[in-house]
């Protein structure tokens, strides 16, 4: 079985989920037009808080400061006057970088009661990822989850709570709120799809776990998610059947690349009666170098096997639809689909399964329907390959049918690959 790859073990590293910086704090410069009408500043602050203004349009911030140092030492003050001090040194705070100001004074002009409802999302996320800057996580996830209730397909913000909870080592919090996101349709963050992965792994959940992976496969098709994916299938993989089926998606993938992986993938091959495919895989594997020791001596033994039966399927090819003509049950008429499909000829294969599984008799109906799903993905007919998969019904099978229709989900028709 292949590794573990340890693309899992660094994701989120490699995403970058250690800061986000800049994407919320855009914040234009509080005036008192922006709140209700009713509301004024008291005369005596309107000179400072005019000046303090004007200072931070100029970048002056010693000055913006100083005027709202002097606004805020002027009594008696108003409610609405604090909070208009808050508001403008908030945002003179965040762009000198002194961001546990900037919470403490966001944090009051907020809970004043006169930020416009327009204008709370922005300020929740302002609070959330500032919080998420200092560490502060229970307040980021705190003050993000009241943004999200404001504005519920915000990625940024899902974004920002759920490495929160991640790195609380809320894992299942992290992995609920990441499937309210999925569930609204917005297309999830990558790094979210990550951070849903790495919290099923420490959850010990591989079913959350490939879950998520198939989440990112579906949404970031790239091949070291597939090759994440496909691996931790093998694990589950019980028989040959959902071996050779799982193998063969490897293959089309760009996901076969270990010497145990040609193989054990030749072995079920030549032992599943597919000689031609095994061949193929086999010389593949040993011509790269890639099997060393008693695995490299295993390999050339099988494909010594595959030699043999290989010729002896050409000699059959000759008469393959004589042979299907002749056919009486259904189980021969799918061996000669198998013959077909050992030698690369999908159309030739698809054909034969399809007049096998309408005799009816097969002895292996899901293993004939997951061939001729294979068959018509490599000629690229999606719908016919979808509807075969559809027809796999055994148990273990159906996952590995399930992620051959994520395929087709995820990929444009191209051109037949080679066998194996």
């Amino acid at each position: 079985m292949k590794r573990a790859n340890l693309i899992l073990m660094a994701a989120l590293a490699a995403a970058g989920l250690t800061t986000v910086t800049g994407a919320l704090l855009v914040p234009a410069t509080a005036t008192a037009a922006e709140a209700a009408a009713e509301q004024k500043v008291s005369a005596k602050l309107g000179k400072p808080l005019r000046a303090a203004q004007e200072a931070i349009a100029a970048k002056n911030y010693p000055e913006a400061f100083a005027q709202l140092d002097a606004a805020a030492a002027i009594e008696p003050k108003t409610a609405y006057d604090s909070f208009m001090i808050d508001e403008l040194r908030w945002f003179a705070q965040v762009q000198t970088k002194d961001y546990a100001g900037a919470v403490e004074s966001l944090t009051r002009a907020v809970n004043a009661g006169f930020v416009p409802a327009a204008d709370l999302p922005r300020r929740y996320k302002a609070l959330t990822q500032l919080n998420y800057e200092l560490k502060a996580y229970p307040k980021a996830i705190e003050w993000g989850k009241k943004a999200l209730e404001l504005e519920p397909g915000s990625k940024e913000v899902v974004l920002l709570v759920a490495h929160s909870l991640y790195l609380q080592k809320d894992f299942a919090g992290a992995r609920t709120l990441i499937d309210s996101f999925v569930a609204t349709g917005t297309k999830p963050d990558e790094q979210l799809l990550l951070i849903y992965v790495r919290s099923s792994a420490e959850l010990n959940d591989r079913a959350g776990t490939m879950r998520g992976l198939e989440m990112l496969v579906r949404n970031y098709p790239a091949t070291k998610y597939w090759e994440d994916l496909l691996n931790n299938q093998l694990f589950r993989a019980n028989d040959d059947r959902g071996l050779r089926a799982l193998y063969r998606l490897m293959n089309d993938t760009n996901t076969l690349d270990k010497g145990e992986e040609f193989a054990e993938m030749g072995s079920t091959l030549v032992n599943g009666g597919y000689p031609n495919e095994a061949k193929q895989v086999l010389e593949r594997g040993l011509s790269a170098s890639l099997l060393q020791g008693d695995s490299k001596a295993r390999a050339q033994a099988d494909l010594e096997r595959a030699r043999v039966g290989a010729t002896a399927d050409t000699k059959d090819l000759g008469t393959a639809a004589a042979q299907l003509a002749a056919a009486k049950t259904g189980t021969q008429m799918v061996a000669i689909g198998k013959l077909y499909f050992s030698a690369g000829d999908y159309a030739n294969a698809i054909d034969a399964i399809q007049k096998g599984l309408a005799k009816g008799g097969v002895a292996d109906v899901d293993d004939a329907n997951m061939l001729a799903g294979i068959a018509n993905s490599r000629l690229g007919k999606l719908t016919e390959a979808r509807t075969a998969f559809d027809a796999v019904k055994a148990p273990g099978l159906t996952d590995i049918a399930r992620l051959w229709k994520l395929k087709l989900d995820t990929a444009a028709p191209t051109a037949a690959p080679a066998a194996g």
